[in-house]
């Protein structure tokens, strides 16, 4: 479901289905200010018997704008008792940034940004979104319908774009790392896997769980520095807290092998991802191997990466561990 976003007294709407085993696309045109009660008598009589509506931002604009106006007429709203699966929110969540485009909308998810990056689709002689009003109240006045054209594809071409990015979204919750086309995708999958894992009203969390480590695992096999180091984060992570410390001590230590040269340095995030490998690992010495002396080491590695508070906890650590290695010296004077 699309609205064009005109204004709240209408523009043009449309939706998609199945039907016949076709996929069918229907749009609905405001014509006149004055016909606005008979489109939405429409537009309701067409909801009759839907069953879950699907939307690209729609939970936040669209549906809202159609509410309005129903309520504006004082007519029944027929979305009232309808599910609604809103596609941006796992869309920005598997394809955030995927674009290669330092200024793309909304970290490149946009519909026509998506296109692009998941089908290798481009659009030719797509009018843009802030061309849309002036070209529908330009109709409005004149009469004349020609400016609308490119409108109504426009509309009915994120409509199929709708429909394609839903589709890709189920087929890889279905299908699990091996419906990923790369390993950043893989990680993004793992996302939102471990997310569902977390989640107590999840039915299955434990084969979420292993689907989640499974495409972590994938993700880690990146050329690409930052997922890669994204991907055993995260994993380390889910190691820990299953109480694997052993695996994710391991993992700990190969963030910082990945994060050695200068130049992942400047990458973005990798020094504070360094800093928490450290800490991490330097807890692990600490408390569970007992090995203070490499606890002490990494401690003082992590030192050179705070600042502020953080630094003032490293070296609260630190003074800890002088105070622990002092006392294991003088016993071992004692008994000497």
């Amino acid at each position: 479901m699309f609205t064009n976003g005109v204004d709240v007294r209408g523009g043009t709407f449309g939706s998609t289905g199945r039907d016949l085993g076709a996929f069918q696309v229907r749009q609905f045109l405001l014509t006149s200010h004055a016909s606005e009660r008979a489109l939405l008598h429409a537009v309701a009589e067409f909801f009759k018997g839907t069953d879950l509506i699907v939307s690209y931002n729609g939970k936040t604009f669209d549906v809202p704008v159609m509410e309005t106006r129903w309520l504006f007429h004082r007519l029944q709203m027929p979305l009232d008792n309808v599910p609604h699966f809103d596609v941006l929110h796992p869309a920005r969540r598997l394809w955030r940034a995927r674009s290669g485009r330092a200024d793309a909308d909304d970290g490149g998810c946009r519909l026509s940004t998506l296109e692009r990056t998941l089908f290798n689709v481009n659009r030719v002689g797509d009018v843009g979104g802030f061309e849309i009003p002036g070209r529908f109240f330009q109709f409005l006045r004149s009469g004349d319908p020609r400016p609308l054209e490119p409108v109504l594809e426009h509309n009915r071409l994120d409509l199929v774009s709708l429909a394609a990015v839903m589709a890709r979204a189920v087929a890889l919750t279905r299908g699990g790392h091996e419906a990923c086309r790369d390993c950043h995708e893989a990680l993004a999958l793992g996302r939102v896997y471990e997310r569902a894992a977390l989640d107590e009203r999840v039915i299955d969390r434990e084969r979420a769980r292993s689907h989640a480590e499974i495409c972590y695992r994938r993700g880690a096999q990146s050329r690409t520095a930052e997922v890669k180091a994204e991907a055993l984060y995260r994993l380390a992570l889910s190691h820990r807290r299953e109480r694997r410390f052993g695996e994710a001590a391991a993992i700990w230590r190969e963030i910082l092998d990945l994060t050695e040269p200068k130049a992942v340095q400047r990458l973005t995030g990798m020094r504070p991802l360094r800093r928490f490998a450290a800490e991490a690992l330097a807890i692990h010495h600490e408390h569970r191997d007992r090995d203070l002396d490499s606890a002490r080491e990494l401690a003082l590695f992590a030192l050179q990466d705070s600042d502020g508070r953080q630094a003032n906890d490293v070296r609260h650590r630190l003074a800890r561990l002088d105070r622990k290695i002092a006392k294991k010296t003088d016993a071992q004077l004692f008994w000497s």
